[in-house]
């Protein structure tokens, strides 16, 4: 019985070890890249430019405000994985 286990095993390896000696050959390697999503975007004037007098300093100063705006996003395309070749790191490779 024990041997019969034995040389079943036996059959089990060698069959196993055959099939993992065989190695193919490395075409080119590749990284993975995230590229982010893409939107369009455009300004929502919320308040307008203004100039005011205002006194300052003893003294009478015309002050101008910049216009205030919200930025509206809209999503143009999703983002999504890129594989980049890289280089392996062997001769027969590259």
């Amino acid at each position: 019985m024990k041997s019969i286990l034995t040389a079943a095993a036996a059959a089990v390896v060698l069959t196993a070890g055959s099939a993992m000696a065989w190695e193919g050959r490395t075409v080119a390697c590749f990284d993975k890249h995230w590229v982010p999503a893409k939107y369009d975007t455009h300004k929502v004037l919320v308040k307008a430019a203004k100039e005011r007098y205002e006194h300052k300093n003893g003294r009478i100063e015309l002050v101008h405000y910049a216009p205030v705006y919200r930025e509206h996003k809209t999503m143009a395309s999703k983002g999504y994985w890129v594989m980049k070749e890289v280089s392996c790191g062997c001769p027969a490779c590259d």
